[in-house]
């Protein structure tokens, strides 16, 4: 899955490079990001960091949301499931989602927050 995610971006990225009449030395000088790692991006063979994700979509004047492609969108399952146990007293919640930085921070603090408490 990690390489097609890989092959989808590089299309995208190659495709807005394209659009815009872009090298991919005109886009490393533009992102502030060096012409290999653009190669590497363009070839299909890596994928941004976020920052580097961030960079890239501003020089091509896009949002960073249209350069990767979302894994969920080729597959038939929801981005979460809920299972309740027997007794109904506990459950199990499986995500797979974006989400805002802030959300996602709680969400973490809220996991570690239940891992820390003891169990009966």
């Amino acid at each position: 899955m990690v390489d097609n995610i890989k092959e989808e971006f590089a299309r995208r990225v190659y495709k807005m490079m394209l659009s815009k009449g872009m090298t991919q030395s005109e886009l490393a000088r533009v992102s502030n990001l060096e012409r290999n790692r653009i190669s590497s991006y363009v070839r299909g063979v890596a994928l941004p960091t976020g920052l580097s994700l961030t960079k890239l979509a501003s020089a091509l004047g896009v949002k960073p949301t249209e350069l990767l492609p979302d894994s969920r969108l080729d597959e038939e399952k929801p981005a979460y499931s809920v299972s309740i146990s027997a007794d109904g007293k506990d459950m199990r919640l499986t995500a797979d989602m974006w989400l805002p930085v802030g959300i996602g921070a709680q969400v973490i603090q809220l996991l570690a927050e239940h891992a820390r408490t003891p169990k009966p």
